[in-house]
């Protein structure tokens, strides 16, 4: 059954990017940031496809990026013949409103970036945005600014961590109003030229000044979808875009399966897809596949304690490590929607029989992950980039990256299939070297503690956990199934 275009409203904007003179500028917005996003890159790939000369230049709207923006907008390019800048601007179309969830979320990114320097710097430009928000002027005291912020969103415990952000922001930086000037000033003055500002953000609010001044100025397009129902239809035709370009039969099911799980988003919902694909034993992916995968996410399974441990979430990891060691029986992997008449490796009964493999999965696992966090150290790619990489971009550019061979240095040995890759190299991202290292010492220090009688597995490994996860947020970070 055809199914509508989620994308048919980007058509304006598709047109304007491949016709001169260019309009100087185009404003996508949508309810959904992967929407958005691959609004955004169709609108880049339409002008590369028009402009073989042409440059496509890309910005955040926080500190400087906007100035920088709209200068690439306005100059002419000396070694192409055409210029998109595209500037990712979510923040600056804020209202005057910021939850305590926002807040969470900014922080713990925050605590997970560690000595990111330039993660950091962003997440900085960020809390200030917020600041600006909500009408609190930062000034000389941001202790000042981030009680009021905190306070306001009954958070006053993190009150000190969003105060160490936001005296890190540098302070050659304009605000977030200084920021939303420069682009306001751009859109009245601009005309049509050889370049073009895309501008994109999720979610903007309706009724401030930026969003109606750039609708008004610009060719501007929505992506947004009117209720749940009109979700589900756009899921499922992005469910059978991908069906088409990894050439395999989806059950029409599987999209109302997993759109009925109530996760409307288009991340997760092409992630769980992705991973179906990848298990699907033919050219076929069933609803009894996709019913099976759901059902066995509701199992806990070895597998879960290590994603929490990688995680750092320190309550889901004791949760799961006190259930797991009552068990009747241990599994140790999820078996990810491939077909099986039993459950994988039962590696022993009830009780502390099941330490000693969950130790060893939890080892095998936070190796691997410090083997990708060499590698990307290696080859310098900035975390921030990695943040954001989907499975699929993961496995097409990332992993072969990383995997390929430098002059005069070995190979990095990254054998295992691409979905488990994926969830630790997310995982890594919230690691250093140092603590990936201190954690393997740990678990060798619990093993020779169990065989010594020092103490249980049990008890050292809980005693582990307490004393090594509450360095970090114990909100979980992204996991391979976000995509």
């Amino acid at each position: 059954m055809k199914r509508a275009d989620p994308f048919a409203p980007l058509a304006p904007l598709l047109a304007s990017a491949r016709t001169t003179p260019l309009h100087p500028l185009l404003f996508l917005t949508g309810d959904d940031d992967w929407i958005v996003a691959e609004g955004a890159r169709r609108v880049a790939a339409a002008f590369r496809e028009a402009f073989r000369e042409g440059e496509v230049t890309a910005y955040e709207a926080t500190g400087e990026g906007v100035k920088e923006a709209v200068a690439d907008a306005a100059t002419i390019a000396l070694f192409a013949t055409n210029r998109l800048v595209v500037l990712e601007a979510t923040e600056l179309f804020r209202g005057k409103s910021l939850t305590a969830e926002e807040l969470d979320a900014l922080l713990d990114e925050a605590e997970e970036a560690g000595d990111d320097a330039r993660l950091v710097a962003r997440l900085a430009r960020k809390a200030s945005a917020f600041a600006a928000a909500v009408g609190v002027t930062v000034g000389d005291d941001p202790e000042e600014a981030a009680r009021r912020i905190a306070g306001r969103v009954k958070r006053a415990d993190r009150a000190g961590a969003l105060a160490a952000l936001l005296a890190s922001v540098p302070r050659s930086e304009g605000g977030a109003e200084t920021a939303l000037d420069a682009l306001l000033d751009f859109a009245q003055r601009a005309g049509a030229s050889d370049n073009v500002l895309l501008v994109h953000a999720v979610s903007p609010d309706a009724k401030h000044r930026a969003t109606q001044s750039l609708k008004r100025a610009a060719r501007a397009a929505d992506l947004s979808v009117p209720d749940e129902a009109a979700r589900r239809e756009r899921l499922a035709a992005l469910g059978l875009e991908r069906a088409i370009e990894r050439k395999i039969l989806i059950e029409p099911e599987v999209f109302d399966l997993l759109s009925g799980r109530g996760r409307l988003f288009a991340r997760p919902f092409l992630s769980d897809l992705d991973r179906l694909i990848d298990a699907a034993a033919g050219p076929r992916v069933t609803a009894e596949e996709a019913a099976r995968q759901i059902a066995d996410e509701s199992k806990e399974y070895g597998s879960d304690f290590v994603e929490a441990v990688a995680q750092r979430d320190l309550f889901q990891a004791l949760r799961l490590l006190a259930k797991l060691l009552s068990g009747a029986t241990f599994t140790a992997f999820r078996p990810w929607g491939e077909r099986e008449d039993a459950p994988s490796a039962k590696k022993g009964p009830r009780g502390e029989a099941a330490f000693f493999p969950l130790l060893g999965l939890l080892a095998a696992e936070l190796r691997r992950m410090l083997a990708l966090r060499a590698a990307l150290e290696e080859r310098a790619v900035p975390p921030a980039v990695g943040r954001r990489t989907d499975y699929r971009g993961f496995v097409d550019r990332v992993l072969p990256a990383l995997k390929a061979p430098r002059e005069g240095l070995p190979p990095f040995s990254l054998e295992a299939h691409p979905f488990v890759l994926h969830k630790a190299y997310l995982a890594a991202l919230g690691w250093t070297t140092e603590d990936l290292r201190r954690a393997l010492m740990g678990l060798s220090a619990i093993d020779r503690g169990v065989k010594s009688g020092a103490g249980t597995g049990p008890e050292l490994l809980e005693a582990w956990l307490l004393s090594r996860l509450p360095a970090a947020p114990v909100r979980a970070v992204a996991s391979g199934r976000a995509g």
